[in-house]
């Protein structure tokens, strides 16, 4: 009943809006603008653009004009074609700016009515390549670079991809022949579902491939039941190579970067379109870590309430209950920011009261701190993390791999040599679990590897969250190498 109910209000909602009139933007007193202002609007479409393939292939380039009208609560809706500029790119063009639903809306003789807008969405060209009957060719040259020069290439690689560049099918590589090209490996298309913690239960399925130890390569996407994009991350060797690109469930990008002078520049956005924060990060003059200041940062409400990087900001975010973790919670955050850095007393408390801290800064360095969970004696800390680390360090795990390390006769024989990727959890007393070979060597080389992580068991420091002991996942590239 309730839910018919609330069902009915915005029904209700939805029908009052649509009766009173729509103004155009010289008619009303105050025109309806995008919160953060047009800069934001205009990054938030062209980050959140997905060329479609057919287009990209061609590298095509140009302005789509799209008009819709913005409501009394800041959506837009009727969103409607002025000016096409081809039917897939036209689409395109229409399904983002549907996704930007946080203007300030319009105003007459001070109240909120609905005003229509006009907005240019614009692709930017790229350089073509081939595509053909859904597949995308790329060459590369005898060496296995790359090349562009299909006449003079010596192997040719064909992925297939839906309209939007997913990959939907088996990636096959070809040699050329004396008289054509001649298949010489096929690596079928992994599609893998994952179970993903949240208020209710979720999951997404991984699209992509592995090489032949397993690992994955190229782009890995994921996609959530309702068939949204919701992650796409660049592989190597397994490992992420360049930021992830996670999207909310309804498609918007939830965060971008770019560089420009020497600094890594990041804006993310609310669900609805509206730009959260912009901060930038850069790399240490020792080369160990990074700095990273927050510049400007805004309410759901599209209120800024830190700008130039001073002001105080409420933050809420959701995490796991300290009470019952099989349940998700919001917890808030506030304090202040001072020239971009965290400056003063924060404070963090779960909505479930299970955990609550205060912590004192100056100039983004952490001073102090004091965390309580559930009712428990307070803990004082002054780092907020510290990473798990093998007795004596890094100088101390050298040492001990050195010692213990033997080389399998067999692979010695074969002349087996490599890097074995082995993962495992550092536990809270220092033991660990949930060993896995993440890439390997071979069986024997593997199982040594393996064998000598397991012996490590107990002699790690565990790592530390908030003067807490947590469970961390660890990698650690162990070599075999034959002299």
């Amino acid at each position: 009943m309730k839910s018919v109910f609330l069902l009915s209000l915005l029904l209700l909602s939805i029908t009052g809006f649509s009766q009173q009139p729509v103004y155009k933007e010289f008619e009303v007193d105050s025109a309806a603008i995008p919160r953060g202002g047009v800069d934001y609007i205009t990054r938030f479409l062209a980050a959140n653009l997905r060329k479609p393939i057919k287009a990209a292939s061609e590298g095509v380039g140009g302005r789509v004009l799209v008009q819709g009208v913005v409501e009394p609560d800041g959506r837009i809706t009727e969103v409607t074609l002025l000016r096409s500029l081809r039917p897939d790119l036209d689409q395109e063009a229409l399904r983002v700016f549907r996704l930007f639903n946080a203007w300030k809306p319009a105003k007459k003789d001070g109240i909120a009515v609905r005003q229509q807008v006009m907005y240019p969405v614009v692709f930017t060209r790229n350089e073509p390549f081939p595509y053909v009957a859904g597949n995308r060719i790329t060459y590369y040259a005898a060496d296995q670079k790359l090349t562009t020069d299909s006449t003079v290439a010596k192997y040719r690689q064909l992925m297939p991809v839906d309209s939007t560049g997913i990959p939907n099918g088996d990636l096959v590589i070809y040699e050329r022949g004396r008289k054509n090209w001649q298949e010489m490996t096929r690596i079928p298309l992994v599609q893998r579902k994952i179970s993903q913690a949240g208020p209710d239960t979720q999951s997404v399925t991984w699209t992509g491939y592995k090489n032949a130890d397993g690992l994955w390569f190229d782009y890995v996407y994921s996609v959530n039941n309702n068939g949204i994009l919701v992650g796409k991350t660049a592989y190597l060797d397994g490992r992420p190579a360049s930021t992830p690109l996670h999207y909310y469930d309804n498609g918007v990008l939830i965060e971008t970067d770019y560089v420009a002078d020497g600094r890594t520049f990041l804006s993310s956005w609310y669900p609805n379109g509206q730009i959260q924060q912009v901060r930038f990060q850069e790399e240490n003059p020792s080369g160990k870590g990074h700095t990273e200041q927050l510049i400007n940062y805004w309410e759901p409400n599209g209120k800024q309430s830190v700008i130039d990087g001073n002001g105080k900001v409420i933050l809420t975010e959701i995490d796991r209950s300290r009470i019952d973790s099989t349940k998700q919670v919001r917890y808030t955050e506030q304090g202040e920011y001072v020239q971009g850095k965290r400056q003063g007393l924060w404070t963090g408390q779960y909505d479930d009261n299970s955990y609550t801290y205060e912590e004192i800064y100056d100039k983004g360095v952490l001073q102090s701190g004091k965390s309580q969970r559930d009712g428990k004696a307070p803990i004082t800390y002054t780092e907020r993390e510290q990473q798990p680390e093998f007795q004596g360090g890094m100088q101390g795990l050298g040492q001990f791999l050195a010692n213990n390390l033997r080389y399998p006769s067999d692979a010695q024989k074969k002349g087996q040599q490599g890097r074995v990727f082995v993962s495992f959890v550092v536990c809270t007393d220092g033991t660990l679990c949930d060993y896995e070979v993440t890439k390997g060597v071979s069986p024997s080389v593997d199982r040594e590897a393996l064998r000598v992580v397991k012996a490590m068991s107990g002699k790690w420091k565990p790592g530390v969250q908030r003067g807490e002991r947590v469970r961390v996942k660890y990698n650690l590239p162990i070599n075999f190498t034959l002299e």
